[in-house]
């Protein structure tokens, strides 16, 4: 009796084992941001999509001095696939548009679109959904913004889950 009991928690610690993992699999698949807001369309973006655009990498340290090389897409390509107002466009009203930056514990970074141009600056800004190689890690990930030469990093925003473009008032 005590082995029947035995077993029989035993398998439905496995089964409930088993669901758990499919759970943290399928939110780590469904992990995603979305770029919305004064775009001519609304983009999902998921670390596998990232993976089939022109690949960009930055090496930065970090806080405790080790190097690390992040790697995904341009952000300004990202932008531009939403179509979202850039190059030759950006002048005049449009300068006044900037990059909501929101992270999925709320922290949030806000960029002007000049900023993130290639044709306005050699600065790069990624993307980033892999470092060293790895999908980013879920203290990290699903995307974190990676700024080449940026002194300080409070922008180097983690866990990025939306992009907005929007009108400064």
């Amino acid at each position: 009796m005590k082995t029947t009991k035995i077993a029989l928690l035993t398998s439905l610690l496995t089964i409930a084992l088993f669901f758990s993992n499919s759970k943290v699999n399928a939110q780590a698949k469904t992990a995603s941001a979305s770029i919305k807001g004064e775009v001519k369309s609304e983009l999902i973006l998921t670390p596998t999509d990232v993976d089939k655009l022109p690949k960009t990498s930055i090496s930065q340290k970090d806080r405790t001095d080790q190097e690390h090389t992040y790697s995904g897409v341009e952000l300004g390509l990202v932008l531009k696939n939403a179509g979202v107002t850039l190059a030759e466009e950006l002048k005049g009203e449009n300068l006044t548009k900037y990059l909501l930056v929101e992270a999925s514990d709320g922290y949030q970074v806000i960029f002007s679109l000049a900023e993130i141009d290639p044709a306005f600056t050699s600065r790069k800004i990624i993307l980033a959904n892999r470092k060293d190689d790895k999908l980013l890690a879920a203290d990290e990930g699903p995307f974190r913004i990676i700024i080449e030469g940026e002194k300080r990093k409070p922008r180097n925003a983690r866990q990025v889950i939306s992009l907005t473009v929007k009108f400064a008032n």
